[in-house]
């Protein structure tokens, strides 16, 4: 359970009216960041909402996002996800550096390396 502004606690699945799933996944080390747009609207949310644009002023992994606004990370995630929807919020995936296809590449350079000697 979570504080609003006025103490109240407020259950988890109230702030995110009982939804649990989001349209796209959010991994936990997915960079986020407040919009020029979130920034001049974020008065226009509420107060869970507001307090993760605030937030996110700088880029935030969600799990650093979830752990300052004091949230259960799977509400984070849906409200995060409702941001992004609204153009409030962009998310930053973390790309692989290395993918499978040059892993193999790789052993293939090497097997050809040793068979040569």
């Amino acid at each position: 359970m979570s504080n609003d502004a006025t103490g109240r606690l407020i259950r988890p699945y109230l702030m995110t009216g009982g939804r649990t799933a989001v349209d796209e996944e959010i991994r936990v080390e997915t960079q986020l960041q407040t919009t020029p747009k979130g920034s001049r609207q974020l008065e226009t949310y509420r107060w869970e909402a507001a307090q993760i644009l605030e937030l996110a002023d700088r880029p935030q992994s969600l799990a650093e996002l979830s752990a300052h606004a004091r949230l259960p990370l799977g509400v984070t995630r849906v409200i995060v996800s409702d941001l992004i929807s609204d153009g409030v919020l962009t998310a930053q995936r973390a790309v692989a550096t290395v993918s499978h296809s040059s892993h193999a590449s790789l052993l293939e350079e090497v097997l050809d390396g040793v068979r040569r000697i």
